[in-house]
């Protein structure tokens, strides 16, 4: 779990290595709003944030873990964490969210799109009410939340905007959990977009894109069983993935930034092979393909088909 990962090696140390340093130097109390705050990476980016000095809006649906994590940066770094729960699988939650900051006059100049899961399954296999919450949560909430914040930062002339990815949207579209890689091309696409309109209003854009990150992500999904036969060279820690990001879009570096040595080799090693070779070969691993038991399609019965 990325908490015990974080007691071995404490994040506040990250705040030392003198990059991190130089790339923050001259921001005074800018507030940053992480999504999917109480666990994995969104729980890492706003440690590493709260660490740089900026105060924080956080927002999950789970509220204790919130409070937890609210609790742990204040006493550990003095900035101010507001908590915000929500479900982004709601479609009023973007701006439910922006009109409470709005509310406490809140304005965000670093956003992290981080909020996401997968849904295991083939596609037919799987309710359109579960394929249907993910795509509001993962793509449309994040575009949202860009469009809704992002008019800001250009006003103001300052903005960072990380839009959290995965190598999965960089590679071919693979069975089980469907919709998961296409979801995470659109951010990669959209996020080079924004940083083409941006450029010059002083907001830097990122997508970032890791590999298997050590999290709770895989236990959601139910295949941790599977996933912990990977080799540990395959396996990212939260912190570094968060800090890596964090020392390029202070830096404008981007737009998409890939986590790993072997990910960056398998990412240009896919460029280079024809698409439908590669397409043939990510078909071979299976390990989304069994839903979860509340995301299950309702079979029409031989009577209801006629």
């Amino acid at each position: 779990m990325t908490d015990k990962k974080l007691a071995k090696k404490p994040v506040k140390k990250l705040a030392k290595k003198p990059a991190q340093k130089n790339v923050n130097k001259g921001l005074n109390r800018r507030t940053a709003l992480v999504t999917g705050a109480s666990a994995g990476i969104g729980h890492d980016y706003a440690t590493l944030l709260a660490q740089q000095g900026f105060d924080l809006v956080i927002t999950a649906r789970r509220k204790d873990r919130l409070q937890s994590l609210a609790g742990r940066l204040e006493a550990s770094y003095g900035v101010n964490v507001h908590i915000i729960p929500e479900d982004l699988s709601d479609p009023r939650a973007p701006t439910r969210l922006v009109e409470k900051m709005n509310k406490e006059g809140l304005s965000i100049d670093f956003l992290v799109n981080n909020a996401g899961y997968t849904v295991p399954g083939y596609f037919d296999m799987v309710k359109w009410q579960s394929h249907a919450a993910m795509l509001q949560t993962m793509l449309i909430a994040p575009t949202e939340l860009c469009h809704l914040i992002g008019i800001g930062m250009a006003e103001r002339g300052y903005g960072r905007i990380i839009n959290v990815a995965s190598v999965a949207g960089l590679l071919p579209g693979s069975p089980g959990g469907t919709l998961y890689g296409p979801v995470k091309s659109y951010l990669i696409k959209f996020s080079q977009a924004l940083s083409a309109e941006y450029h010059d209003k002083g907001i830097h854009v990122q997508a970032l894109c890791p590999g298997f990150v050590l999290s709770e992500f895989h236990d959601i999904a139910g295949n941790r069983e599977q996933m912990n036969r990977l080799p540990k060279f395959m396996w990212l820690t939260g912190p570094d993935v968060c800090r890596k990001s964090y020392e390029s879009v202070m830096e404008n570096k981007g737009p998409i930034i890939v986590n790993g040595l072997f990910y960056k080799i398998l990412n240009l090693f896919v460029k280079i092979m024809p698409s439908n070779l590669a397409t043939k070969l990510l078909s071979l691993h299976n390990r989304n393909a069994t839903p979860l038991p509340n995301d299950l399609r309702e079979r029409a019965s031989p009577d209801k088909a006629r």
